[in-house]
């Protein structure tokens, strides 16, 4: 792949993975009431469950989502409730948690990929972009996913970091509500926005009202 494609993949992912979403949101949320280093694992593990999405799209099932009205409903069903669940969870957490509570671990980041509708519009775009039917498919999905998890480290964790910031600035506990609630209220923005601009919605209406 041509160093001049490779930039250019760079520049999409970062502006992919550093532009707000649910999951910056949930990271962000986490910072702040957690802190950074306890927020790691939970960190760590959101990266590896879009490492799921690149490999799953990569095998055909983005594609399969894209052709089945049917699994695009049952999908976007269960993102919505999970992302809804996740929006409260951040809205209503206790902004007075002791350095006891139990924070958010591997697993629970393992899973906000696969169920976040951003990350599959995202590594869809990404290959068909930037996939060229003329060069080897298996070396041009490695070298993106790689690009993308080399980014996805520093990016995600500027927004874990910045919630971090907010926990040591921002000592009132109505202050710290209020903040939980805005980004629970952006987590939601931001997954309205990631269909609207891919039309998933279109033609599940049209199947619909067929």
């Amino acid at each position: 792949m041509e160093y001049g494609k490779m930039a250019l993949i760079t520049l999409f992912a970062i502006s992919m993975v550093g532009s707000p979403g649910p999951v910056n949101m949930l990271l962000m949320a986490s910072g702040a009431n957690f802190g950074y280093r306890r927020s790691f694992p939970f960190l760590i593990g959101s990266i590896s469950g879009f490492l799921l999405v690149c490999m799953a799209t990569a095998l055909g099932l983005g594609t399969l989502f894209t052709t089945s009205p049917v699994l695009q409903l049952v999908f976007l069903g269960a993102s919505l409730l999970y992302i809804l669940y996740l929006a409260y969870r951040v809205a209503m957490a206790n902004p007075t948690l002791s350095e006891s509570a139990e924070q958010p671990g591997y697993l629970a980041g393992l899973i906000l990929h696969p169920l976040n509708p951003k990350a599959w519009v995202t590594i869809v775009a990404a290959y068909s972009q930037f996939i060229s039917p003329e060069t080897d498919y298996t070396t041009q999905v490695a070298i993106i996913i790689l690009i993308f998890l080399i980014v996805s480290l520093p990016f995600n964790s500027l927004w874990c970091y910045g919630g971090n910031l907010l926990r040591r600035l921002v000592t009132s506990p109505q202050l710290k509500r209020a903040i939980n609630v805005t980004l629970a209220f952006l987590m939601l923005l931001a997954v309205g926005l990631a269909l609207l601009q891919a039309d998933v919605l279109k033609p599940l209406l049209a199947s619909i009202s067929t």
